[in-house]
């Protein structure tokens, strides 16, 4: 397959149920997600971590957690992301939206396989990131007017890149800012000064859907839609000051629970004559398999380390693939995140597939019926089914580290 250029867009805190009309919702805020969903791929077990910089370092790195994860803000200087594979491969690459992964010990933009980065939350960028933003472009601090608005600007620069990087294979990362706290207006709010985080919250996944369609419109305007595989996730569930409409109950939204709500993903691909329009999948997909995927699409070495993901780039284009039987996560949590008691307060991990769920102290749960995981199945009440699904995830876990021994080196605490 002839290289294809590729987009990834990756959301900031809204669950997979938070008023996709994709995912069956009744009031749907996302019409041009909606419409990719029609004429792309539409997955319905896709997951990623409870918390943001978990979610970025697997989802660039093709690990899991156990293995690389080193404390929040941070991605290990040793760490090859799909950035460097892609530039190895021929690909121009370019990240604009949010950083967050050089904190000390961790990696700066340029060292992580970009030519050319817009980035908020950087060791030159940190003030706001909406209104009057403040941004790292190319390694030089750029503060904005009062009227700019931040995911306008990242928008901007991405369609720069692509218009100027046209005639060659490109990757654009986009991990946006929106629908990420503060709870601010956009452009399109009645009012500017509006203080109701509830409604602005509405308004911000309202716009970030609105982002998504100029990225697509842009690329459909320079003759490159055919051309370009655009994939879009989000990198945890909704902030748990809010509320929204799921399957026909009004739910607090999960963030940093690892909860199906705080882990599950919207995933959409779309790819004008090369993904069937309006195909769905029920494979189970995990955050590590997006690098793998993406060296499939632009005929990249994987790099040479462990990694933990398998390409679904198959199943995009109608194929059987490679499916997974179940997946594996790592999380510690943040010191002020809120962790069901029964799960402790330091390193969790869980091993599941579409159905059940068993986390590292033994609960095991039915997650289709139990999705807050309030009732564990004892043993004792298990099925045949159930039981030889237990024995397996006992067993998938064996297959991993115990602990993430790097994390521990450095001495990390309370991280997420």
């Amino acid at each position: 397959m002839a290289k294809k250029n590729i987009v990834l867009i990756m959301a900031d805190d809204i669950a997979y149920d938070n008023n996709f009309g994709a995912y069956g919702a009744r009031e749907s805020w996302t019409p041009r997600l909606d419409q990719l969903a029609k004429e792309g791929i539409t997955f319905d077990h896709a997951y990623s971590t409870p918390k943001c910089t978990p979610s970025r370092v697997k989802i660039m790195t093709g690990r899991s957690g156990i293995r690389n994860y080193i404390g929040f803000g941070k991605l290990a200087a040793s760490e090859v992301t799909f950035a460097h594979m892609l530039k190895k491969a021929g690909y121009k690459t370019h990240v604009a939206g949010k950083w967050q992964l050089d904190d000390k010990g961790g990696t700066a933009t340029n060292a992580a396989g970009f030519d050319t980065w817009f980035l908020w939350n950087t060791k030159l960028g940190r003030g706001s990131r909406y209104w009057e933003p403040d941004f790292d472009v190319n390694g030089k601090r750029v503060v904005y007017g009062k009227d700019d608005y931040g995911p306008d600007l990242c928008v901007d620069s991405i369609l720069e890149f692509i218009g100027n990087n046209k005639g060659e294979p490109f990757f654009a990362y986009y991990p946006m800012l929106l629908a990420h706290g503060p709870f601010e207006t956009t452009p399109d709010s009645e009012a500017r000064d509006r203080k109701n985080p509830q409604k602005n919250f509405e308004d911000m996944v309202k716009y970030m859907d609105k982002c998504v369609g100029r990225i697509v419109d842009g690329l459909q305007e320079m003759g490159l839609a055919e051309n370009t595989v655009l994939l879009f996730c989000t990198d945890n569930g909704t902030n748990r000051v809010l509320t929204y409409e799921s399957f026909g109950e009004v739910v607090d939204g999960k963030k940093g629970v690892p909860h199906d709500r705080g882990t599950h993903s919207p995933l959409i691909v779309y790819a004008p004559d090369t993904v069937p329009a309006g195909a769905r999948c029920a494979d189970i997909i995990d955050f590590s398999d997006v690098l793998p995927t993406l060296a499939e699409i632009g005929n990249a070495k994987l790099p040479d380390v462990e990694l933990d993901g398998r390409s679904f780039w198959p199943q995009c284009v109608g194929k059987e693939g490679n499916p997974r039987e179940w997946i594996f996560q790592y999380y510690w949590p943040k010191e002020w995140s809120w962790i069901p008691a029964e799960l402790g307060e330091k390193e969790l991990i869980w091993v599941h597939n579409q159905s059940y769920k068993l986390h590292g102290n033994g609960l095991f749960y039915d997650i289709v019926n139990d999705r807050e995981e309030l009732n564990p199945i004892p043993l004792e009440r298990m099925t045949s089914e159930q039981r030889d699904l237990y024995e397996k995830f006992k067993e998938a876990i064996k297959t991993m580290p115990e602990t993430n021994l790097e994390y521990q080196k450095n001495g990390g605490r309370g991280a997420s």
